[in-house]
């Protein structure tokens, strides 16, 4: 029988809680946090929205710290974990599925900066020449050149980019106009969904980086620092809707008339930088998936670099042929689902004390397989729908995994 593909070696395994945190923010979260908080307050009043970013970044954190806690011991990316769980294949979809999600990641990224980016930036050329392309070019590039060296230059990239993300941040909020978007609607948690929809895609990346943590302590320090600092980003983005909307787009006659040299310099360093580090991270976090179906000659340093270029190319190409949105959304809702089936998972295994036997990593492929399918029909019927996919991933993952341990159960309790 064929052996098992190994992954890399784990370097840098002495990350501190610091390092560990503003890897996660700036890598992931920032962004995100900006659209999310921005979409969530259209739907809800001001409180209710504050409420329910509090709500869903608590809810996140216990999530995310079970999800941790599973890989800290042997120090296990995400790709070992749904090994782990999932069986052999499933490493392998997930190992694919890690890949097409930094596709998409990387054109929707690199897209919403290069479109702000080239509204800011005011360069009189030949209008022949597209601006955009060439704002691309040089964001794809930058990425690849930072990424050569893997988690190593990625550490170093992110401890120098947060305080500068940081100070742009708030030089933004000190020169953004005064007030907040205007809206009618009643105090409730309706966004929580979104909330959750949005991050739980990223959360199952978690363990690929604090793998590199230098203590458990560590690993709890870093993520709750991270949770508080996303939820600050994201109560203070709700003073950001009267200029960006839910996509990270600026309005345009808002730059054109209004906007001072502070803030128009303050959002071309926070926009840039920001797309660079998410650049990184993505390329980080697709190297382990790369490992696993790529020939061993292109894993190492190489794969770093080709992964940059090949997402660039890609991106030159196709940025301006299809939207990825549906790409990211279906890939999101993916990941979400794995999401789920590793929290579920974890608890099953803290009550039961036994890791899955291989009719249960069966039984768990197939609940994240079901449910990832009914959400890319739901998507492509709905696209606009954010909670129904994650109520329906809800059912099945949960329908399905009880089924799956059920004959456990019925053993133990016979037992007694």
């Amino acid at each position: 029988m064929k052996a098992e593909r190994e992954l890399q070696p784990i370097v840098d395994t002495n990350q501190s809680y610091w390092q560990l945190a503003v890897i996660q923010l700036v890598g992931w979260t920032s962004l995100p946090i900006l659209a999310t908080s921005i979409l969530v307050l259209q739907t809800n009043s001001l409180l209710g929205a504050a409420f329910t970013i509090v709500v869903g970044n608590a809810i996140l954190w216990f999530i995310r710290l079970g999800i941790v806690s599973m890989s800290y011991k042997k120090r296990q990316s995400t790709l070992d974990l749904a090994r782990e769980y999932l069986g052999k294949f499933g490493g392998y979809c997930i190992a694919i599925l890690l890949l097409l999600s930094t596709f998409a990641w990387f054109i929707a990224q690199t897209s919403a900066a290069s479109s702000t980016l080239t509204h800011l930036i005011l360069i009189h050329e030949s209008p022949d020449i597209d601006q955009f392309v060439q704002v691309s070019v040089v964001l794809g590039l930058m990425s690849t050149l930072l990424c050569m060296e893997g988690i190593v230059w990625l550490r170093r990239l992110s401890t120098i980019c947060f305080p500068i993300l940081l100070l742009s941040f708030f030089m933004i909020l000190y020169d953004a106009p005064h007030g907040l978007a205007q809206n009618t609607n009643a105090l409730s948690l309706s966004g929580l969904s979104l909330v959750l929809a949005t991050n739980l895609g990223i959360t199952p990346d978690m363990p690929t980086f604090f793998r590199h943590s230098h203590s458990w302590l560590d690993s709890i320090k870093g993520l709750t620092i991270t949770q508080l600092v996303s939820l600050i980003f994201g109560l203070l983005s709700l003073y950001l809707g009267s200029f960006v909307n839910g996509l990270f787009e600026i309005n345009e006659s808002f730059l054109l008339h209004e906007a001072g040299s502070i803030l128009r310099s303050s959002l071309i360093i926070f926009v840039f930088v920001s797309a660079i580090c998410a650049n990184v991270a993505n390329v980080y976090s697709a190297s382990v998936g790369w490992e696993v179906i790529a020939p061993k000659s292109l894993v190492g340093r190489k794969e770093y670099l080709l992964l940059g270029l090949t997402l660039t190319i890609l991106f030159i190409f196709f940025s301006g042929i299809f939207s990825p949105l549906y790409l990211l959304h279906t890939s999101d809702a993916a990941l979400v689902n794995f999401c789920l089936v590793l929290t579920f998972a974890f608890l099953i295994v803290k009550y039961s004390g036994k890791t899955p036997s291989p009719a249960q990593q069966v039984g768990y492929f197939l609940a994240w397989g079901l449910s990832t399918a009914i959400n890319v029909f739901q998507l492509a019927h709905e696209p606009e729908t954010t909670s129904l996919p994650l109520l329906t991933s809800l059912g099945v993952v949960l329908g399905i995994m009880g089924m799956a341990v059920a004959p456990e159960v019925g053993r133990r309790f016979k037992g007694r």
